[in-house]
């Protein structure tokens, strides 16, 4: 039996900004309506009653004919599409407040983790598309704006018996799209539901937080904003967000601008021509104005449960590779630090002085946002355990290539940025070490970073905007690497052909390299993995376009017209990019990314179950790295570090996968 579920809701709280677990902590936020469906059933629906009535609606939620729930053998599972939002509403509201029963978690199945793990869009709205449904009600948005943002000065708080009839059936509309949607996807893998159901139960026990610490810290910020406000004030009369004011301020004393992105003025400041006097005083003074920015901790605080705890912090399969993505204050995208004692950090910004921060750190903003991931702390009388698999994707391409001296180099345990950085700038083997040739051993690592999924100049510059190398310098290292790697130059075409093939020549697998392979599957073009997990391309065509090194804004000749570049079959998609459904395309070397990053994907999460198995309670996982939440007296990072090591799958035995793991009360990198 499967129960298709979704609540129509209302409250003073901002959902987009607080997340589901803290809106539905709320005592504002209340129930307006429920729909759910059975299997292939009627819909039936239930009004709450201290709201309203609609005639042929329940008003008394039917407790007994759900009590069942949470008990085995009854129902196979409750569905809903981001089903972290019903979690929340069930708990904290239908359990807590209406003493309805609780359900197990292992018993919720989620309709958006089924689009996510297609590629398809997660909104329910934009998934109908590719998949031919009609679309919610957009009647909809008119209710929810008008009724369920109570913090919008024009909400209201009486719902008309007309407009609540409407409620309800905009409830019964989007329970019958979700139950459409998982009859047209059906049901993850018996895997990956294993890996959903491990990930969702990781986002439902959250990450502490330090609330005291982060309060402090938003102090100093907002301190030292001021302080450089009323600097820049005296400056040039105006404050540092007068955008176009500033602008023009700069214009009268000789300096124009665009406009004054952090990239743009730090171009400028740290150039050869940089300007002086109190253009340069100003233009400093913004810049470290901007960095003195509290959205993270805003985040943080907005998420926090009333239990210190915040949840849904993570989005199972969020990219197309299988990796998760950052949801809420995106705890994946926190800022590495600089290898500073994270306890002896936070000391030092609990002391509560901006100027004592300049003198230890240099810069009391750049202190405060380094310690972004501190906030992050082990339960009480726990302490966290964490493992980061080493250069995982460089293995993995390596290994998937079949690039042997380099597979020999990794097994071997040689450091493969020095050995590059040798390589690229023509000294004898072990020349290059971090102390001794420190900027040839960076150009190994930009080099490792920017070339091996087919990138050159761009990519370079991605990684390395210092200007230490003219264009014509990167591109002869980039040649240089791509010497030194035959089998993967080599990968990048065998991937783009046997993507066209399969996706010229339906029901027909056809291999790129020894298990990695493509196929076409019903609507989507698919990449078996070497596990025989598939990533999926939606609607896939293959057009006629000019290859991705023909830059008409980069290269003279193709600026000119004097190039050799030429049309050329490439693969298309559809694709979610930039907030928009569209038609993407991809190479090569694009294909090979996502599948090292897919492989490494499938080599993470086993060992994150063996971990949880294990009685390593996990709480974050961030691309390759596993962090945990344990007891004190419990477990050992030796130990650790063998589950993860060791935990793995036949496919990738003998790969030397090497894990490094480290302890301490607050998160770290």
């Amino acid at each position: 039996m499967t129960i298709v579920l979704d609540f129509e809701t209302r409250s003073e709280a901002d959902l987009t900004k607080v997340g589901a677990w803290s809106y539905s902590e709320h005592p504002s936020t209340e129930i307006i309506c429920a729909s759910w469906a059975v299997d292939d059933g009627k819909i039936d629906h239930w009004v709450n009653p201290d709201i309203g009535r609609v005639p042929g609606v329940r008003s008394k939620f039917p407790i007994d004919d759900w009590a069942y729930m949470g008990y085995p053998g009854q129902i196979s599972h409750i569905e809903a599409h981001n089903a972290a939002f019903e979690v929340s509403i069930w708990e904290n509201i239908g359990v807590k407040r209406l003493g309805w029963p609780e359900i197990p978690l292992d018993r919720w199945r989620d309709s958006m983790a089924l689009a996510s793990y297609y590629a398809l869009p997660a909104a329910l709205d934009k998934l109908c598309r590719p998949l031919g449904l009609p679309g919610k009600d957009p009647e909809g948005g008119r209710l929810i704006t008008k009724y369920s943002k109570l913090h919008l000065p024009t909400s209201k708080s009486e719902i008309p018996p007309e407009d609540l009839a409407k409620f309800v059936a905009y409830c019964d509309n989007d329970v019958e799209l979700e139950r459409k949607v998982g009859n047209i996807l059906g049901e993850l893998p018996e895997d990956e539901e294993k890996i959903w159901l491990h990930d969702f139960m990781v986002a439902h026990r959250g990450l502490r937080l330090d609330r005291s610490g982060i309060v402090g810290a938003r102090r100093i910020v907002d301190d030292r904003a001021a302080d450089l406000e009323a600097e820049f004030k005296e400056l040039t009369g105006l404050k540092p967000g007068q955008r176009d004011k500033v602008l023009a301020w700069l214009a009268e004393r000789g300096l124009e601008m665009e406009n004054l992105q952090k990239d743009t003025i730090d171009d400028l400041l740290d150039g050869l021509d940089s300007p002086k006097g109190d253009v340069r005083k100003a233009l400093s003074i913004r810049r470290r104005h901007a960095r003195a920015s509290t959205k993270k901790m805003d985040a943080m605080l907005r998420h926090c449960g009333n239990d210190g705890r915040a949840r849904w912090q993570t989005r199972y399969h969020g990219a197309a590779t299988g990796r998760n993505t950052g949801s809420g204050f995106q705890p994946l995208n926190l800022s590495r630090g600089e290898g500073v004692d994270p306890d002896q950090m936070v000391r030092d910004i609990n002391v509560g002085s901006a100027k004592w921060l300049d003198c230890l750190y240099g810069d009391a903003m750049e202190a405060v946002g380094n310690a972004s991931r501190h906030w992050i702390t082990a339960s009480r009388g726990n302490r966290i355990i964490a493992g980061d698999f080493a250069s995982i994707e460089a293995v993995v391409l390596a290994f998937v290539a079949g690039e042997k001296w380099k597979m020999q180099a990794f097994l071997d345990g040689e450091p493969i940025y020095e050995l590059m950085g040798d390589e690229i700038h023509g000294l004898p083997p072990g020349t290059v070490t971090k102390k001794t040739h420190p900027f040839e051993r960076q150009d190994g690592k930009t080099g490792e970073l920017a070339f091996g999924y087919q990138g050159a100049l761009g990519a370079w510059r991605n990684f390395d905007d210092s200007d230490r190398h003219t264009d014509e310098r990167v591109i002869e290292i980039c040649r240089a690497w791509r010497g030194k790697h035959d089998a993967t130059t080599s990968l990048w075409p065998a991937m783009d052909d046997a993507a066209l093939d399969a996706t010229r020549y339906p029901d027909q697998e056809f291999e790129a390299i020894e298990g990695i392979s493509f196929e076409r599957v019903d609507g989507w073009l698919t990449m078996v993995l070497p596990d025989g997990k598939r990533l999926w391309y939606w609607a896939p065509e293959i057009r006629m376009t000019m290859p991705q090194w023909h830059k008409i804004d980069e290269r003279e000749d193709c600026a000119s017209g004097d190039c050799d570049c030429s049309p050329r079959p490439q693969l298309t998609y559809m694709s979610q990019k930039e907030g928009r459904w569209q038609r993407t395309y991809t190479y090569g070397g694009k294909l090979t990314e996502n599948a090292v990053q897919a492989i490494s994907r499938q080599i993470l999460k086993p060992a994150e179950l063996a971990a949880e198995a294990a009685g390593y309670p996990v709480i974050l996982s961030v691309y390759d790295e596993v962090v945990c939440d344990v007891p004190e007296d419990f477990g050992s990072a030796k130990e650790f570090t063998q589950i993860m090591e060791y935990y793995s799958g036949d496919w990738y035995r003998g790969w030397p996968i090497r894990a490094e793991v480290w302890e301490g009360e607050r998160y770290r990198k």
